[in-house]
């Protein structure tokens, strides 16, 4: 059990209270420093408000009054299997790995493919602590990393996934939420380490079973080494009344390339941050994010893509669509250091507005220090082409139908990119059944 905290980090609110409750429980690791360290930061700080730069959208006082516990620690049994929770198919060739409320289940010995190498977290911490410190510091005061404060302190487990080779077939990481109480809360965290020349594709799918959903304060850190390539997918297909808030960071060595997707269909209130450093020449991200606004869903989607080398490029392409009283943000900054000459960045990001009552918010941003760089950012808002409509309309679709179809076609630049068949039908699936007349869309496809 660790010891008190410092009287110079007041817990005021229930919310931080339990917090600090939550730390008392948690046995004394070899981490135990840096997670004190990141404790009584969060706890300094407090709950990231409306006032904070990344949070102006994004409201979470509700949070503040719930006294939070940790949510049991389940297995696989306690998983319903007749539930369809994969992205990918069950004839393509695939390795899934599942996690329950932050807590691995490990694979079978013999059961993953050559060039790949996976241990637990906790396990990692006690064989090789340094190894891991790796990946929990420098800890960050920024708003955008509040909620990474706590998830470095309050982690029980989670997954060490080293790519050592190529890996041929798709890698699922399945994210089961699954809480007793209204009050739970889990803390998944994941760390890809890629060795240089190394590739794989990997999908973290967070979805939920049972009556209670527990608040999901998921991380998950990426390192690729000089020439590994990446293709990372998160897709977020939790209930409507489910609260997650994930933060994702990638570290990235020379001529690395990082392809990130990031989709939201599911969930109630969905906050997503994603952080970029591009810290050796050559190096390069493309990344995509698939935002849909449904009922009353609110997501907020935050891009910081740091530029820290010459000869460095990213792209960034963002659809959003709002519909019913549903509220979307993305907000995107790009940074080029002092001396990232011949840096090139393209930020894009397109809002659909399906509802008179829903709201899409865009903010790409540029901060630039050095001379001899491209970039470019664009955003636009607005409702289906009315020209376009009344063509299909002409053609003799309905107009439900014609909307739909022109909705499927406003997300085809973020659909087109993935390279995994299946994961791409299972997505379009979620998506046109969110979608009006989506009987007939499926005809179409």
């Amino acid at each position: 059990m660790n010891t008190a905290l410092s009287p110079a980090a007041p817990a005021q609110s229930p919310a931080l209270r339990a917090f600090a409750a939550q730390w008392q429980s948690r046995p004394a690791d070899a981490l135990w420093p840096v997670r004190e360290k990141a404790l009584q930061r969060f706890l300094k700080l407090g709950l990231p408000t409306t006032h904070d730069e990344t949070w102006r959208y994004t409201n979470l006082r509700s949070l503040a009054a719930q006294s939070f516990v940790d949510a049991p620690r389940k297995s696989r049994s306690d998983i319903d299997p007749e539930q369809p929770l994969s992205l990918l198919g069950r004839t393509e060739p695939s390795v899934s790995l599942l996690v329950v409320n932050g807590h691995p289940v490990m694979p079978a010995a013999g059961s993953l493919p050559d060039g790949i190498e996976i241990c637990s977290l906790r396990e990692l911490a006690g064989l090789d602590p340094d190894t891991l410190r790796r990946f929990l510091e420098p800890l960050s005061d920024a708003d955008q990393q509040r909620w990474a404060l706590l998830n470095t302190a309050l982690f029980l487990d989670g997954l060490y996934l080293k790519i050592t080779g190529t890996v041929s077939v798709p890698l699922l990481i399945l994210h089961v939420a699954a809480g007793d109480g209204a009050d739970d809360i889990s803390y998944p965290r994941i760390v890809i380490d890629a060795a240089p020349g190394s590739s794989a594709t990997i999908f973290e799918h967070h979805v939920a079973q049972g009556e209670h959903t527990p608040l999901n304060n998921s991380n998950t850190h990426i390192a690729l080494g000089r020439g590994a390539r990446l293709e990372h997918y998160r897709v977020y297909s939790t209930g409507a009344g489910a609260t997650h808030l994930d933060s994702l960071v990638v570290r990235q060595d020379q001529d690395s390339h990082c392809k990130q997707f990031t989709i939201a269909l599911g969930g109630g209130l969905v906050r997503a941050s994603l952080e970029v450093r591009l810290d050796k020449p050559g190096a390069s991200l493309d990344s995509y994010s698939l935002l849909v606004g449904h009922g009353d869903r609110h997501v907020d989607c935050v891009n910081i893509v740091t530029h820290g080398a010459p000869n460095t490029r990213s792209t960034q392409t963002a659809r959003a669509i709002a519909g019913d009283v549903s509220r979307v943000i993305f907000n995107s900054k790009v940074i080029v250091d002092a001396g990232a000459v011949n840096a090139q960045s393209q930020q894009s990001c397109r809002g659909l507005l399906m509802s008179p009552t829903a709201e899409i918010d865009t903010r790409p941003q540029l901060e630039i220090h050095a001379d001899e760089v491209k970039c470019a950012h664009g955003a636009t808002i607005g409702r289906l082409d009315p020209d376009m409509l009344f063509y299909m309309l002409s053609r003799g679709l309905d107009r439900d139908t014609a909307q739909s179809l022109l909705v499927y076609a406003f997300l085809a630049d973020v659909l087109t990119g993935m390279s995994v068949a299946s994961a791409r039908a299972s997505i379009e699936n979620a998506l046109i059944a969110q979608l009006p007349d989506s009987q007939t869309l499926q005809k179409f496809r």
